[in-house]
């Protein structure tokens, strides 16, 4: 076959040749000496050589990169199919992922279990402290009378550059054109907000502020809400603003926040009891102690203790719940998990470093987000309806313990019951041997790898010469009997 020497025909040879780059290789060479031959045709049958001859080669550049871009969707959807089968490491790490990203979206979508993971919206709050009074079991229970407030307000300030004061109570609320509704108000100092940030100077006392959760579940987030004036109790109240989503994360659930006149306060009895939050002033105490500030005060001979509680450390009270949880969970494994921590199979000739790291990673990848799975549930559990921290962390104790004892179990029985080179779970199990036999001839189950890697026998009874479970590598020569492949180790483990 003699081919033209003119520049457009070599010019379109060469583009074909360049084009074949693209052919897979193994198709490569019958693509090429194809499009070559109809190339000569074209430039023998065809009277114009240059326009004709660019032209198909300029197809054969379309025709490679279609078989290019056809074998790559192939290998990709093959792949695709190998990673999904039932059974493969891959569908385990992304069910396991997808599962823990819908615990995460549960835990922000609920308001309670969405303020875990903020950070605290208050400004400078590693100087905010919640003073409880000392030995009070519950710090969602108000324990500070109105009447030690009163009198802090007038001889702590070495200790506190600022005081607040707040009660929980019901009230009800009616605006001229619209129906009463009752809300749970925090009675609170004229101050509480600026002292937590929220608003750059004390609003003008009274002064309503509702939570947006409220603004939205009883007023339909109206936005000429602010400025109206609200009835409450008889008494007239400005609605001043709707405070941030989230913004509220002190103890107590509450609906709104109502600034009181000091006079309106100085009318309540001396034993009225709520929460107090100060700004302390750090050089006067000593750093904390798992949170933990003390105060002492002596009155008329008597001693009386306080606890200033952090109020960074009291919001992450729910993240440490969490470590407790996974560190009891952890000690408690050993105890409760009827399998053997390892293996102990007899090795002759040990796998390779690759498929080691990658058996090593897949079980680091499920010990990561089983347990985070399990503690993301707890945390939807126990914060999402908003319990107080003593029931939510009772609630997240008996229920993640014994959840992640279970989750720990299936890691180990998992990782055991997969094929140590593919990582494929075992199948078809069968039955070898007799009871009556077991200290002749090994009794127990046998389990295959779908691709020839090898077959793992767990014995029924544990013996002095078959304690536990082992391995057994097949040669290529067993391939022939499996219909996926793969690449098995030539010496049994």
């Amino acid at each position: 076959m003699k081919l033209s020497r003119q520049p457009s025909a070599v010019s379109a040879r060469l583009l074909v040749r360049s084009a074949s780059l693209l052919v897979p290789n193994r198709r490569r060479a019958d693509w090429t000496a194809e499009w070559l031959a109809e190339l000569w045709h074209v430039e023998h049958v065809s009277g114009t050589v240059s326009a004709t001859s660019l032209n198909f080669a300029a197809g054969a550049v379309n025709d490679a990169f279609q078989l290019r871009a056809h074998s790559v969707r192939a290998q990709l959807m093959s792949r695709l199919r190998s990673l999904m089968q039932p059974g493969a490491p891959a569908r385990c790490l992304l069910v396991l992922a997808a599962a823990t990203l819908a615990a995460l979206l549960l835990c922000l979508a609920l308001p309670g279990a969405r303020r875990v993971f903020l950070p605290s919206p208050y400004q400078h709050a590693a100087s905010l402290v919640l003073i409880s009074s000392s030995g009070s079991a519950d710090l969602a229970t108000p324990s500070i009378p109105v009447s030690d407030y009163r009198e802090w307000t007038t001889n702590t300030a070495p200790l506190f550059s600022e005081l607040a004061f707040y009660r929980v109570a019901g009230k009800t609320l009616h605006l001229a054109d619209g129906p009463e509704r009752r809300l749970v108000v925090a009675q609170a100092s004229p101050n509480l907000l600026h002292l937590l940030g929220l608003r750059s100077a004390s609003a003008t006392a009274p002064a309503l502020f509702l939570t947006h959760a409220a603004w939205r579940k009883h007023y339909r987030g109206d936005a000429h809400l602010v400025g109206r004036v609200s009835d409450i109790d008889g008494t007239p109240v400005p609605i001043a603003g709707i405070l941030p989503a989230d913004a509220w994360q002190l103890p107590g659930s509450i609906d709104a926040v109502l600034l009181e006149n000091p006079a309106t306060l100085a009318h309540l009895a001396p034993t009225t009891r709520g929460f107090a939050i100060a700004r302390i002033r750090g050089a006067v105490f000593p750093p904390p102690r798992r949170g933990y500030r003390f105060m002492v005060e002596t009155r008329h001979d008597v001693v009386y203790h306080f606890d200033c509680i952090s109020l960074p450390w009291l919001l992450g009270q729910p993240f440490a719940n969490v470590l407790l949880v996974l560190f009891l969970a952890s000690i408690a494994l050993p105890a409760t998990l009827p399998l053997s921590l390892s293996e102990a199979p007899v090795r002759r000739g040990p796998l390779p470093r690759a498929t080691l790291a990658r058996r090593a990673a897949f079980l680091v990848a499920k010990l990561t987000l089983v347990p985070l799975l399990v503690l993301l549930c707890s945390i939807a559990l126990t914060w999402g309806p908003r319990f107080d921290p003593n029931t939510a962390f009772l609630i997240q104790f008996v229920t993640g313990v014994p959840t992640l004892l279970f989750a720990f179990r299936w890691i180990l029985h998992d990782q055991r019951h997969r094929c140590p080179e593919c990582l494929r779970v075992l199948s078809n199990p069968a039955r070898v041997g007799q009871a009556s036999c077991n200290f002749l001839a090994w009794n127990g189950t046998e389990l295959l790898c779908v691709r020839g890697h090898g077959l793992l026998h767990i014995p029924e009874l544990p013996t002095s010469w078959f304690s536990t479970q082992r391995w057994l590598a097949l040669d290529s020569s067993w391939l022939c009997l499996f219909a996926e492949q793969g690449n098995p180790s030539p010496e049994p483990i």
